[in-house]
């Protein structure tokens, strides 16, 4: 067969399953039918194709979620599925852009001199002398298990976080990132509970949960970039952005659900504040549970 036809007119059989079928997927595996025994050539431009649709998508993606509230989500539900990247794909793309250069910021932000670690190390260890004296001490609840921690454990713990700075704030960042990535099914369920007479699956609610944390992180990422090129300023307009966020949001909700639009804006406002009540309160159960497996 001429490697360079599609299977539409010859059965073949499944070199996964065995099925013997005739077009360019096994009907009962899904492999797609490939020949690999060809030309080097071929190789190249099969390749290229697959780089270039994917780039294609990519930026129609990316362009109808920053331009057009709620119409991704709208046409992915709708059956248009193919000229776009799957929501949780580009969530986890967009994301991962997102927190390497959130960590890069940060970094900048608390770069420690040498200079100043000597100072700060010998505070700390005026501080240790101070403890050994007085014994106060701080309690840490996670679960049902509580830890006591004196000013001496305190000041010992400043010290390892002095010394490797960026360790512990990519490893906190981590911390943050998978507790938005669980708390995205949680948001969509919010959703479902404001929004289920007008989309009563929650599929639907799910992925325009993931959406628009997508979207989020994209204004933030356009942030980030720009303070990263232009640190040293007096002022700070790209910060106006972030206004963009909850305008976007009511928008792409409007869209979506059809609903009037101060039913929108009333639906929008509570599911926001659960959300953000939520999100707080795992922020700093992740960050008791980060800490406990850092320093105790």
């Amino acid at each position: 067969m001429n490697a360079s036809k599609n299977n539409l007119t010859e059965t073949v059989e499944c070199a996964n399953c065995s099925t013997n079928y005739i077009g360019n997927y096994c009907p009962l595996c899904g492999q797609e039918f490939k020949e690999f025994q060809k030309p080097f050539k071929f190789l190249i431009i099969d390749l290229a194709g697959n780089i270039f649709s994917f780039d294609t998508r990519l930026w129609r993606s990316l362009k109808s979620l920053l331009t057009n509230p709620g119409s991704y989500t709208a046409e992915y539900l709708d059956g248009h599925r193919k000229r776009f990247v799957p929501p949780l794909r580009l969530y986890i793309f967009i994301s991962f852009l997102f927190f390497i250069l959130l960590s890069t910021f940060v970094n900048k932000q608390i770069t420690i001199t040498e200079e100043a670690k000597i100072s700060i190390n010998t505070d700390i260890e005026k501080r240790l002398t101070e403890g050994k004296k007085q014994d106060n001490r701080l309690s840490l609840q996670v679960g049902e298990e509580q830890e006591n921690l004196s000013s001496k454990d305190l000041a010992q713990i400043a010290k390892k976080v002095i010394e490797e700075p960026d360790r512990y704030m990519r490893s906190f960042l981590n911390f943050v990132s998978w507790s938005l990535f669980f708390l995205m099914p949680v948001y969509g369920f919010i959703l479902w509970i404001f929004f289920r007479k007008s989309k009563p699956y929650y599929f639907s609610h799910l992925i325009f949960a993931i959406n628009q944390h997508a979207v989020i992180f994209l204004w933030s990422i356009v942030i980030l970039i720009i303070k990263l090129l232009l640190p040293n300023r007096d002022v700070y307009p790209e910060n106006y952005l972030l206004w963009l966020i909850p305008i976007y949001m009511f928008l792409g909700e409007k869209r979506l659900y059809r609903k009037s639009w101060l039913g929108t804006f009333f639906r929008l406002i509570g599911s926001f504040y659960i959300y953000l009540l939520l999100l707080l309160i795992a922020i700093i159960v992740l960050f008791i549970l980060w800490f406990k497996l850092n320093f105790l």
